[in-house]
């Protein structure tokens, strides 16, 4: 080819380039504002990056969780152990959904329920023995039998 063709070449490329350049952006943008879900470029990176990075978290998290069981179990920190180097990376990994990267863990912390429940049941525990103490039975309610609705 010589240098006439590429020339010609060049001009037509540029031509077509600068009709594209010059079209309005807005038109682009829209195509936004109708899309349901996420982004496809973020479900792709997701699946292919972000999946697999999160499953190798989690099972080197498992390796860190029981390798620092001997120090969190008399301190009695081993539920949040667990839930920072287990539950949190698989819940990333295995249960937020795809593409979706704000969508947050919003499970409560463990170690605050079960303290929680353990006042409660200190709690009953006392009103128990005070109630047996002074010689009454603890409350109980009765319990309810289920009415027959046909007739025999």
């Amino acid at each position: 080819m010589t240098n006439r063709k590429y020339f010609r070449i060049t001009a037509c490329l540029l031509c077509v380039l600068s009709f594209f350049m010059f079209l309005p952006l807005e038109s682009m943008a829209t195509l936004g504002k109708y899309r349901n879900g996420p982004d496809p470029v973020a479900v792709m990176a997701d699946g292919v990056v972000v999946r697999p990075l999160g499953l190798v978290s989690t099972v080197v998290g498992s390796v860190f969780y029981v390798i620092t069981l001997p120090f969190t179990l008399p301190s009695g920190s081993e539920d949040t152990a667990r839930q920072q180097l287990i539950e949190y990376p698989a819940w990333f990994t295995f249960q937020r959904p795809i593409g979706n990267f704000s969508h947050r863990y919003q499970k409560e912390n463990i170690v605050q329920q079960k303290r929680q429940l353990s006042e409660s049941l200190k709690e009953e525990r006392a009103k128990t023995e005070q109630s047996q103490g002074q010689g009454q039975a603890p409350e109980m309610q009765p319990e309810q039998q289920p009415q027959s609705q046909g007739a025999d």
